[in-house]
This record gives structure tokens, sequence and C-alpha cells, in this order.
């Protein structure tokens, strides 16, 4: 009886740690992409630009949309309006381990696989990595 309560307990932890949810929000730590065979990290060099990107808050929501909050940057109004616009129709799905966003409901999208560590959600793809963490 003892051993089957253990391996319940021990397939209900297993679980919990694999179903990991996006929902939330997410500061993002890094975007690193491939060009010409090369590595830049592009969140590294907009943040020498625009250190109040640092602040954007990433709002991802169990109704399946994606907005980029960055009312409380500090950034200028311009640049918060272009930013909030740009995820103004953000859509997100998961299937899987695959993890797509999509601005026109998914006619086109960007997939990436997900996985997460501790409080980090990682997106990777072949031509990019993008680091995030909850908040």
């Amino acid at each position: 009886m003892k051993k089957i309560i253990w391996l319940l307990l021990v397939l209900i932890t297993a679980e919990a740690a694999v179903a990991q949810s996006p929902i939330g929000k997410w500061k993002r730590l890094s975007y690193t992409s491939v060009y010409e065979g090369k590595k830049i990290d592009t969140h590294a060099a907009l943040l020498q630009i625009r250190p109040c990107a640092a602040n954007i808050v990433y709002e991802i929501n169990a109704d399946g949309t994606w907005r980029l909050n960055a009312a409380n940057s500090g950034c200028d109004e311009r640049y918060v309006k272009m930013q909030e616009k740009l995820y103004s129709k953000t859509q997100w799905k998961l299937e899987g381990k695959t993890f797509t966003v999509s601005a026109t409901n998914f006619a086109v999208g960007v997939s990436h696989t997900i996985s997460f560590s501790g409080n980090r959600m990682t997106f990777t793809n072949a031509d990019e990595t993008i680091v995030y963490q909850r908040l």
C-alpha cells in the first residue's frame, strides 16, 4: 500500500513539473538570433539604446492573447504606443511543446519549442532563442 501511495505521489509531482504553463507576466531576458552564422543578442542591443525596455512586461493570457505592456516602462509615449500596437492582435497557442505566435489568426506564425527551468521560460527554434523570466 505504501508503495502505491509513493508511486502516485511521484507521478503527480512529475506531471506538475512537466505541465508548467506560459500563462502569466514575463520579462524578456534575452533574444538571441543567428545572422550569417553569428549569434546576436538583439535584446541586449535594444537595452543599450533604450534601457527602459528592460521594464516592458509581456502578458501571456489564458484567452490566447499575448500583449506587450510598456505603460510603466519609463519609455517615451511614442515608443510605448508603437510597441503595444505591434502586439495588439498577437495570439498564441501551445501544442505539446510547440509554442506558436501569430498576429494573423495563425494564417502565418512563428513556432518555437518551449521549455521551463524554475521561473524561466525559453523558446528555441533553428534561428533564435528567447528567454523570459516570470514576474
